[in-house]
């Protein structure tokens, strides 16, 4: 190494001068002589007296063989004003622990950089020492300064490193760091103060990884801290802030990167507006709900805003911008305007919901407008339990992407949701009563045999065709058949079992045509005591019917359905039966064991004397008239004849029945004419009437 005295010429070095391997004061001061330089490189250590003596030299000494020095003899040392190069003692020095402040003032003239990556604290007057040093200065193990040691590296003229510091607090130390061009404060955890406000003014970004992490630990944040960390060349992440104030929020808005507020759950209207200039990723994870005003401002932000923690939407302005985005799930969502549904809906992309659990009916209706899959994880869960679903909601369901399973389903009206069911292969529908006829014709049409048990309707063709052509036979539980169906069970060639629809028809005032077949296939006695009309039709229907017939008596009974009757296979009874006209049904009634024929209002000649076989009393009671034949046709009758509701009698049906053998009961009958009396004075048993009394000729 050359070194060369200011504002002199370059001379030669003196000869032998670097062997020397010790030096005495004399020879020092003898070498002083000399006026260029002095390479005593050989030296490894010198005492005060020749240290003395060599600081009075002009020239460049070069001592870069020293390793160890005195405190003495390193301030004699110190004194030399010339060029001074100790580079041994430098790289001694390195890894030191501790350093004298006399040897700091020796290191400090030295002409070269000094790294002492062993020291980890750093004396007042030891840093003091160190501002006369005009090469490069790294100190990586110091971590704290006192504010004396801060202001002397302050003044520390040449490049200045502290990459081990933790803790910044003196401006005079940040302006000079900043000022040499440094921007790595990654180390440094704690910057306060002063210090803060300095590099907070720099406008170029600022390595704070370490003042970010102790931030991220904190509850709360200054505006003063939010300024500086908002400097941070990368990612901000304050985990641990619950509130953030408006001014916090303002100065974190300065921040250019992405900024995660990850433990933040409410945001003031005040706060967003603060934040709407941030031009980086803002993340608000475990936010659930903001107000109109809030989401107004974060609409407008910039950059990116997560909000996947999200549990009320009602801005359609903000759904618009996520999807905007995106953002495809909403998974947290619990609440959602119909105006947002909407906006979500628009969008083609998949959408995830599954946090909806209870959506109002306007939110349904908005989101079948989206034409995509749908995550409804919520209310699949919900529609697992539900007995019944509603058949927008259901058709919504069914667009559900993920498993969709309704076991305790009773009703099922809706046939998308009734399509995305069979589609997985569900046949299991046994709880299910009633089915809209497409959703029967659906299942009629989908592979597999369905498990239909509960149903208690059967409304088309397809369903009842196809349930017999699997094989059932059982339809116990079904009450109504529309006609289509009953059509096609009626041509069934075996039996059925009809047991609710045999119930059933005890109360049932009509009974269409195709009812009428089915329940003819069954051999259970058959109740139709509240029909009010039987068509004819029916009537023939139930021809076939093997099993006992029971109907009402106020039934006013075309000639046809009268026929019907008569042809029915099983035993009919007409209860309290008022007109009989057919003597082939009277025949049938009669011949089925029918005896109460009180009700009778209209009876026909023919009829009568079918009934006039009835053995033992024949109660006709409710006759009001008489014609003569047929009150000859009961005269045939054997036992006693019951004819108290007749007032009157005329004088040919008294000749009829005065050929009865029985007793004859006219309780009904007033004051009678002579021609009556004569005529029943013919009768053969006692005759009791209201009116004269008449005595048979045998009395």
């Amino acid at each position: 190494m050359g070194l060369v005295a200011a504002g002199r010429q370059p001379v030669r070095l003196v000869p032998r001068t670097a062997g020397l391997r010790s030096l005495s004061a004399a020879a020092a001061t003898a070498l002083c002589r000399f006026d260029g330089p002095l390479d005593l490189r050989g030296l490894d250590t010198i005492e005060p007296e020749a240290a003395r003596s060599l600081a009075a030299h002009r020239g460049p000494l070069l001592l870069d063989g020293l390793v160890r020095i005195s405190d003495a003899a390193a301030t004699e040392l110190a004194r030399h004003e010339g060029p001074l190069s100790v580079a041994g003692l430098a790289a001694a020095s390195r890894h030191a622990a501790a350093i004298t402040p006399q040897l700091a003032a020796l290191l400090a003239r030295h002409d070269g950089p000094l790294e002492l990556a062993g020291l980890s604290a750093l004396p007042d007057d030891v840093a003091a020492a160190f501002t006369a040093h005009d090469g490069s200065l790294s100190l990586p193990g110091v971590e704290r300064l006192s504010a004396p040691a801060a202001e002397s590296l302050a003044r520390h003229a040449a490049p200045l490193s502290l990459d081990g510091l933790v803790r910044l607090d003196s401006a005079p130390l940040a302006r000079r760091l900043v000022a040499g061009g440094r921007s790595d404060f990654h180390a440094v955890a704690e910057i306060v103060g002063d210090a803060a406000t300095v590099l907070a003014d720099r406008p170029q970004p600022l390595g704070l990884s370490a003042f970010a992490a102790r931030l991220a630990r904190q509850p709360r944040v200054s505006p003063a801290e939010a300024r500086l960390v908002a400097r941070h060349a990368d990612d901000v992440a304050l985990p641990e802030i619950v509130d953030l104030d408006p001014a916090v929020a303002a100065a974190l808005a300065e921040h250019c990167e992405e900024l995660a507020l990850d433990g933040l759950r409410t945001l003031s209207a005040e706060a967003a507006a603060a934040l709407e200039h941030h031009p980086g990723t803002l993340r608000l994870p475990a936010v659930a709900a903001l107000d109109d005003r809030a989401a107004a401002s974060l609409v407008v932000h910039p950059g990116t805003v997560e909000l996947d923690g999200l549990a009320a939407l009602a801005s359609p302005a903000l759904a618009t911008r996520l999807r905007a985005a995106g953002r495809t799930d909403f998974a947290r969502l619990e609440r959602l305007s119909a105006a947002a549904a909407g906006r979500l809906a628009d969008d083609p992309r998949p959408l995830t919901l599954d946090g909806l659990v209870d959506p109002g009916a306007d939110v349904v209706a908005a989101l079948a407008r989206h034409p995509g899959p749908l995550g409804l994880a919520g209310l699949a869960r919900r529609a697992a339990t539900a007995t019944v679903v509603e058949a927008d909601l259901a058709a919504l369901l069914a667009r559900h992407a993920g498993p969709l399973t309704l076991p305790r389903l009773e009703s099922l009206t809706s046939l998308p949701l009734a399509r995305r069911l069979l589609a997985e292969g569900r046949t299991d529908f046994r709880l299910l009563r009633e089915l809209p006829d497409d959703v029967e014709e659906a299942i009629a049409a989908a592979p597999g045999t369905p498990a239909l048990d509960g149903l208690e309707r059967i409304g088309t063709e397809a369903l009842a065709a196809r349930l017999l052509a699997d094989g059932r036979t059982n339809f116990a539980r079904v009450r109504t058949l529309a006609d289509p169906a009953a059509a096609v069970l009626a041509r069934h060639a075996g039996p059925l079992t009809i047991d609710a629809l045999v119930a059933g028809a005890r109360t049932r005032r009509d009974l269409p045509p195709a009812l009428a077949a089915v329940l003819a296939t069954t051999t259970d006695p058959l109740d139709l005591t509240a029909l009010e009309a039987l068509p004819d039709a029916s009537a023939a229907a139930l021809e076939r019917h093997r099993g006992p017939l029971v109907l009402a008596g106020r039934l006013r009974l075309a000639p046809a359905v009268a026929e019907s009757l008569a042809r029915h296979v099983g035993p009919v009874t007409i209860d309290r039966v008022e007109s009989l006209v057919s003597p082939s049904l009277a025949r049938k009634l009669v011949t089925g064991g029918q005896r109460e024929f009180g009700g009778v209002r209209e009876l026909s000649a023919a009829a009568a004397a079918e009934l006039a076989r009835v053995e033992g009393t024949l109660f006709l009671d409710s006759l009001a008239e008489l014609p003569a034949d047929t009150a000859l046709a009961l005269a045939a009758h054997q036992g006693d004849l019951s004819l108290d509701g007749l007032a009157t009698l005329s004088a040919g049906a008294a000749e009829g029945l005065a050929r009865h053998r029985g007793d004859l009961s006219l309780a009904g009958l007033g004051t009678p004419s002579a021609e009556v009396r004569r005529a029943l004075t013919g009768h053969a048993g006692p005759v009791l009437s209201r009116g004269e009394a008449a005595a048979s000729t045998g009395r």
